[in-house]
């Protein structure tokens, strides 16, 4: 069956190591949506860090943000899907940070919540233009309604511990995943991007089958076993290439780009 739609994975997939997507990997999704597909962004990050690389690529259809909790078009308000916390966990969780000195940030419809701007927690969006923190101090409980993702970030070899800390402590109530050794997402339960990826194609009238997803790390395996056709970049976890149909490149070697080439511009 042809492929319809492809969801690309941001941070190791279609971005390169310094944040950016190549030109050869612009020019292959900008074919493919010239012939009729659908191309979009399956992340972690949030909607506006999302729409920022969804419009250089001209998303054509909703983007996949926060692991798959947000489902949201470009340039508009209303989300097609949206899953939040339970206030009273991200209470709970904030404040198990706050106690323990764990850098936390977290999400509010498009906007990103800290007790303090640390610009080296935001390496990531180094390429990302207008990105701003809003900072609430010692006041972040008045900031835990309608949250819809929490990322902790450590640089001293802390998040394993916290993970398993959180895990045990809030059991069923959230859900750890995108763990890159240094930071950590915490979405709510049950979240992942194939959940997201399920909502888009269920209202685009597509089969997963007519999918194909491009991967690399550990919030993206259900995404990889969901589509009918996975792609996974040659620097991607051995869990995630276990799942793949096709390794490709690096993505510091366009290996999106040359996915597309190979299994859709022909």
């Amino acid at each position: 069956m042809a492929i319809k739609l492809i969801a690309m994975d941001l941070d190791g997939t279609l971005l390169n190591s310094g944040k950016r997507i190549s030109e050869r990997n612009l020019a292959a999704i900008r074919a493919a949506a010239e012939r009729g597909v659908g191309v979009t962004i399956a992340t972690g990050r949030m909607y506006m860090a999302a729409a920022y690389f969804g419009r250089e690529i001209s998303a054509n259809v909703p983007l996949i943000c926060c692991n798959g909790t947000v489902v949201q078009a470009l340039d508009t308000d209303v989300p097609l899907f949206i899953k939040h916390y339970d206030a009273d966990v991200v209470r709970d969780v904030l404040t198990l940070c706050h106690d323990n000195g764990w850098y936390a940030q977290w999400y509010i419809g498009n906007d990103v919540y800290a007790e303090d701007f640390r610009p080296q927690m935001f390496k990531a969006y180094q390429t990302v233009k207008d990105f701003h923190v809003i900072e609430v101090g010692n006041d972040f409980l008045s900031y835990t309604k309608n949250v819809i993702q929490i990322v902790i970030r450590n640089f001293e070899g802390e998040i394993p511990r916290i993970v398993k800390q959180l895990s045990h402590r809030f059991a069923g109530k959230l859900r750890p995943q995108q763990n890159t050794g240094v930071s950590v997402d915490l979405t709510p339960p049950g979240m992942s991007k194939a959940v997201g990826l399920e909502k888009l194609i269920q209202s685009l009238g597509l089969t997963p089958n007519e999918v194909m997803v491009c991967g690399d790390a550990d919030n993206d395996l259900e995404m990889l076993e969901f589509a009918g056709f996975s792609i996974v970049t040659a620097n991607g976890l051995p869990q995630a290439k276990a799942l793949a149909d096709f390794v490709t490149d690096s993505c510091d070697e366009d290996g999106v780009g040359k996915a597309i080439e190979r299994f859709v511009l022909v």
